[in-house]
């Protein structure tokens, strides 16, 4: 409504001198004048409506195309971690979205049980944190995604800083399950507001799963 105002303002004024030189001036140079501003108060206001509108279609694009590849990026960081997770807490499952949707609904009694972390899993889990931590920086400074998907990659990375520093300080392995539990969660809730059908076509999807593929042949 702001930005509008100068614009209604300069077409109204411009109403209003037309109806003053029509009804008011005899004299048909100035009468002239008057039209001609008249003209100009009415027409500059619409050039720039175009501009804002053109402007803004454009800028709408860009930002759809920028947000699907900063999506983009998130997820191949996630799947990464979904990959670590895995030789963690399901070594001896096949990788694949049913076990990654079973994995994800584990909860921290069970998550203690089962996990083994070696240093190398936490190593690796530390880099993907750091991407992480970077890509969160850049999308809170864009702003191109959503508030609440900003929040869920914030969440995300605190939950595997938590994971990696209990580990690394040796903390209590139940307060270290409830990390991991809070990892799978907000994991779980990215998946679900970036259309978990989409991520099954992701390229780092597909290429873990040719990896895994390769690996069982060579096993074999």
């Amino acid at each position: 409504m702001l930005k509008s105002l100068p614009y209604a303002l300069s077409m109204s004024a411009g109403i209003v001198v037309h109806a003053v030189s029509i009804s008011l001036i005899s004299d048909h140079s100035l009468n002239n004048l008057l039209n001609e501003i008249a003209g100009s108060l009415l027409a500059i206001p619409v050039v720039f409506v175009i501009y804002e509108m053109v402007n803004y279609k454009m800028s709408s694009n860009v930002n759809k195309e920028m947000s699907a590849s900063l999506t983009f990026d998130v997820n191949a960081i996630v799947l990464k971690i979904i990959k670590e997770l895995r030789y963690i807490l399901m070594p001896k499952s096949s990788l694949g979205w049913n076990m990654i949707n079973k994995m994800l609904r584990m909860r921290a009694r069970e998550i203690r049980s089962v996990a083994k972390i070696s240093a190398q899993n936490i190593a690796l889990l530390k880099a993907h944190k750091k991407d992480l931590n970077e890509l969160s920086y850049k999308l809170v400074r864009i702003g191109i995604l959503s508030e609440r998907q900003i929040e869920m990659v914030i969440a995300m990375t605190k939950q595997l800083a938590h994971v990696v520093n209990e580990w690394e300080f040796k903390g209590n392995s139940v307060q270290l399950s409830k990390y991991a539990e809070g990892l799978l969660e907000a994991i779980d809730d990215w998946f679900d507001s970036c259309e978990r059908e989409s991520l099954q076509s992701h390229q780092q999807f597909q290429l873990t799963i040719e990896q895994e593929i390769q690996k069982q042949k060579k096993s074999s």
